[in-house]
């Protein structure tokens, strides 16, 4: 309630301006080695922007996006959100989808009294200075990596499990998750075997693997990115029978192994929790990613739901 009523006040106009299209800023990544994942953001809003527009807009004014690439670096995202509010106004600004950038403009924003909401970035730090006698402006869509830690272990001691060993990438988002769960773990009374970091590349899996073993845990927690096929690998290689779980890419899983394990149930014990996924069997899922495949030609991310969700706000 207090997120529609400050988007209403921002986009608050008398009459004689009714027709004017609502600006919307989003700061995203547009350019650099992660381009694809602010593009995907991009397409997200776009089709959500469209379909408002389609159907009449917001009282009767249409949605008008305004991007600013920050590059995922605060040296730029900082000047670009500035020419979003001082050059072209917009009454409010998404983004920054970067985490270095979202904590940079953060004071920006609040110095210009303009809502800042965060669709992407995952950090709790966003959520506990929202709000009275903190940030007023700032407001943020998704569930925090804390709340999807909590959620995972809520799930991990449904399963009567007590102890869990964790594999995490290198990576401000993969180790920002693991100490998550590493916190909700404990302030549930599980026990950590064993917390492995390794690599994005070249990690030896089948060593890791045997030094996870040797803690003999309930069950085994990921937080993987580009690293997860080849876990998955090396797990088919090892024989391990062993329920596997956490932050899980499963298309990456599954093309980390040979056709014969799926068949033989070798991923029958893995789970995963996401926010969202494509692969999710309901009807509203698989109209946006019908939506979205006849639009991009590509199948959504997170990230595109994300900003779909979050613009999809300002029709309430």
């Amino acid at each position: 309630m207090r997120l529609a009523l400050a988007l209403a006040a921002a986009m608050s106009i008398s009459v004689a301006q009714a027709a004017e299209p609502i600006k919307i800023g989003i700061t995203t990544i547009l350019s650099g080695p992660f381009a694809d994942r602010g593009q995907s953001e991009q397409y997200g809003a776009q089709l959500a922007m469209d379909r408002i527009n389609a159907a009449g807009g917001v009282l009767g004014r249409r949605l008008e996006a305004y991007y600013a690439d920050n590059a995922c670096k605060p040296e730029i995202g900082v000047p670009a959100t500035k020419r979003l509010l001082e050059q072209v106004k917009v009454p409010v600004v998404i983004g920054a989808l970067c985490t270095p950038v979202t904590r940079a403009i953060l004071p920006v924003m609040a110095e210009a009294k303009v809502p800042l909401i965060i669709a992407t970035s995952a950090g709790h730090e966003f959520v506990d200075p929202a709000g009275a006698g903190g940030n007023e402006y700032l407001f943020k869509t998704i569930p925090s990596d804390v709340d999807i830690a909590r959620g995972l272990v809520r799930y991990l001691l449904s399963q009567n499990v007590k102890s869990l060993a964790m594999v995490s990438e290198a990576g401000d988002f993969q180790q920002l998750n693991a100490q998550a769960l590493e916190d909700a773990a404990k302030a549930a009374g599980l026990k950590i075997t064993i917390r492995e970091n390794v690599a994005a590349t070249g990690t030896d899996f089948a060593s890791v693997i045997r030094k996870v073993k040797e803690g003999n845990p309930d069950t085994v927690m990921l937080n993987l990115a580009g690293a997860t096929g080849e876990f998955f690998k090396a797990f088919e290689t090892s024989a391990w029978k062993i329920p596997v779980g956490g932050r899980v890419d499963l298309a990456a899983a599954m093309a980390g192994v040979s056709k014969e394990f799926v068949a033989g149930g070798g991923l029958t014990n893995l789970t995963s929790i996401a926010v969202f996924t494509p692969a999710l069997n309901a009807k509203p899922v698989q109209d946006f990613v019908a939506a979205y495949r006849e639009r991009t030609g590509l199948a959504p991310t997170q990230r595109s739901f994300f900003s779909l969700y979050t613009m999809c706000l300002f029709n309430l």
